[in-house]
């Protein structure tokens, strides 16, 4: 043991008469030759992600924190910090100070650890940074494969997490605080006819899985939606139940409220990826007349119309249209042919949805939903009467819920239903006595304006 602390001693004096007496670059040439000599028995390579590069975050660092956070329940490490913001759906797992895990793609192993400093005079956020570790041999494999993979990954999982958020448009720009939605609408409670849902529900992903195929035709990967149909027959709910499918932020913006075709133009462009952009009532928030129909605006409606139809044109798929990805257009009116058919082509609103009165397949989802019963003997007699009598869904499912039980909540319906029936069988007749009123008078009017013109002539 004596004979090992005496060559240590050597090695250091050695070291310290070579650093003391030969000239710098004779020692910088041996210290060289020295690292690359240990080197060659070294044969691991480590790579550095820290969190900010150059005052701006570093990516590759965000990822591999989602990535490796969503491995981290699955394993055993001494710490895990878990976290819950209200800006996420699920828990987040990250890993404590010079703490280390294993992660194995293709069957190699790679070795993460996460080191920080919060030394006196930094900055309150200290700095974070991981250190990446795999045999040398991997390099290619690593960069060219596997930090992409992460990427990917990561963006899956921000995706995934993140919750659906409400913006609204104030003073020409979105409000720099968006609301969390927390719409329970779902496609599965969502009343709507069966096929229409199912189709709608099919071109929504078909759409989310076709980037490539949009790049590949030179086409902008977006798409729009025209919701039309009697008010109150579920078009907000669909709305929110598109966002919560896929995931999306809505912009919802009213276009009465914009000051000029620039003002939606910079809406458009600060709107995110991936997110919906709903226009409500487009025929009736700006007058957007139908061409065709021969009705004109009045000249000074015009002058207080700021945003114009070129300009809304321009909006859905003008050049401006381009900027971004993945973003989905969606309109909403009462009235479908108060729209100009410029609006209503493919690449501005690629799909018409029409929104009906409370159908007998959108009611037995209802039942389901709000019942838990999938038939019941009295449904025959709804069915015969869903076609007779203009309801929302929305009216129908207030009157399932008056009740838990299943026959009471039945009876109350058809209940309801067949009053409304009985009071529209009442407004033609009650229409027809105007009428005849209004004739009577009319004649009456005549008759006495007759008389006189005959009463005049007499004392001609």
């Amino acid at each position: 043991m004596n004979s090992v602390w005496a060559l240590l001693a050597s090695i250091a004096l050695i070291r310290t008469t070579l650093y003391n007496y030969l000239p710098e670059k004779l020692r910088l040439y041996i210290s060289a030759r020295f690292e690359e000599w240990t080197r060659r028995f070294n044969t691991d390579e480590t790579m550095v992600f820290k969190d900010y590069q150059s005052s701006k975050m570093n990516q590759l660092f965000q990822a591999a924190n989602l990535y490796l956070g969503e491995s981290l329940p699955t394993i055993s490490i001494p710490r895990v910090t878990v976290e819950k913001t209200e800006n996420v759906r699920n828990l987040t797992f990250s890993m404590e100070k010079n703490t280390e895990m294993i992660d194995v793609y293709e069957n190699i192993p790679m070795k993460w650890k996460y080191f920080s400093d919060y030394s006196q005079g930094m900055s309150k956020h200290g700095i974070r940074w991981y250190e990446l570790s795999f045999h040398k041999e991997y390099k290619s494999l690593v960069t060219n494969c596997y930090l992409p993979y992460i990427l990917e990954r990561a963006n899956k999982i921000k995706e995934r997490n993140r919750v659906v958020q409400l913006h609204t448009a104030a003073h020409d720009f979105w409000t720099p605080k968006p609301v969390i939605i927390q719409h329970p609408m779902t496609f599965e409670t969502l009343a709507m006819d069966g096929n229409l849902k199912k189709e709608l529900v099919e071109d929504l992903d078909r759409f989310m899985n076709s980037k490539e195929y949009y790049q590949q035709i030179g086409k902008v990967w977006k798409r729009g939606y025209l919701l039309y149909g009697p008010p109150g027959t579920g078009k907000s709910s669909l709305i929110a139940a598109m966002a919560n499918h896929l995931n999306f932020d809505i912009y919802n913006s009213n276009l009465s409220a914009v000051s000029s075709d620039f003002v939606l133009q910079n809406l458009l462009l600060s709107t995110a990826n991936r997110s919906i952009l709903v226009i409500e009532d487009i025929d009736c928030s700006i007058k957007l007349q139908n061409r065709e129909s021969g009705i004109e605006q009045p000249i000074k409606y015009q002058q207080q119309n700021k945003v114009t139809l070129s300009g809304l044109l321009n909006f859905f798929d003008g050049i401006l249209s381009c900027c971004g990805e993945g973003k989905i257009l969606v309109a909403t009116t009462n009235y479908k042919d108060r729209i100009d058919r410029a609006l209503l082509r493919a690449g501005r609103m690629d799909m018409h949805i029409y929104l009906t009165y409370c159908t007998f397949s959108a009611f037995k989802q209802l039942a389901l939903r709000c019942l838990e019963i999938s038939d019941h003997s009295l449904f025959h007699h709804i069915e015969k009467l869903l076609p007779k009598v203009k309801v929302s869904p929305a009216e129908v499912a207030g009157e399932l819920m008056k009740t838990r039980d299943p026959k009471a909540s039945t009876e109350g319906l058809i209940k309801h239903l067949e009053e409304k029936m009985a009071t529209l069988k009442l407004v033609p007749s009650t229409i027809h006595l105007f009428h005849r009123h209004q004739i009577a008078k009319s004649i009456n009017l005549q008759y006495h304006f007759l008389w006189h013109v005959m009463e005049l002539v007499w004392t001609m």
